[in-house]
């Protein structure tokens, strides 16, 4: 149990390094989704859809990071009390290729406690990065049991390296890994196959999500329950 834990918080300490390789192509990715919202005129329209639907592909599985950000925190030890959270939790992978994607930040939370592939079950280690008297401060937590408390995003966390502060600015947590997108309930073969119906009927195009290509080749992905 010991080297598990050592193994995963190894793992987590890596996250604010690859947190860089994200960002750079969060930017990137975006324009291919973005640069489609604004257009003149109607054929304009019809021809940005056309190719916008050519863009778009099915999910491709990966391990995925997730990141959140806040603007203060407190913690207790045991709790973890996020003010101000982004209302987007953004997500990248590096791995079969590098890709970035978002969800909605209420959407996380509910899909923590659902299904074969959530976090409920295998809870995540975090890294969580903030500023302390001017210096940067890292923590290693694993997270359970997420929740809104009023305009609080709480965690029950479980301390796996360093000191947890009191309190703090400009909070990031860099949480590892969950492979998806998996299966959505009710289509497919995997979890939720809907019951009596033999072959079970094909998923749609986009079950697990879907994903943009941006003009510089990267893909920018939310998955099924993100929206």
């Amino acid at each position: 149990m010991k080297q598990a834990i050592t193994t995963r918080a190894f793992r987590a300490s890596r996250i604010p390094q690859t947190l860089l390789v994200g960002l750079a192509l969060f930017g990137a990715c975006l324009l291919g989704p973005v640069a489609a919202q604004a257009q003149p005129s109607a054929p304009a329209m019809a021809r940005t859809a056309a190719a916008d639907e050519s863009n778009v592909i099915p999910m491709p599985p990966a391990n995925w990071l997730f990141v959140q950000t806040g603007q203060s925190f407190t913690s207790d030890g045991k709790t973890l009390r996020i003010r101000g959270v982004s209302p987007q939790t953004l997500m990248f992978s590096d791995r079969p290729e590098r890709m970035t994607g978002d969800v909605l930040t209420p959407k996380f939370i509910e899909f923590w406690n659902q299904g074969k592939d959530d976090f409920q079950k295998d809870p995540p280690n975090a890294t969580i990065s903030t500023v302390i008297d001017g210096k940067t401060d890292l923590v290693v937590v694993e997270l359970l049991n997420p929740r809104r408390e009023a305009d609080e995003l709480v965690y029950d966390i479980k301390l796996l390296n360093g000191n947890m502060p009191a309190a703090g600015e400009q909070i990031s947590l860099f949480i590892d890994w969950w492979y998806g997108p998996g299966w959505r309930r009710g289509w497919g073969w995997g979890p939720g196959v809907q019951v009596g119906i033999y072959p079970p009927p094909p998923p749609p195009p986009y079950a697990g999500g879907r994903c943009w290509r941006g003009p510089y080749g990267h893909l920018h992905c939310r998955p099924w329950w993100g929206y």
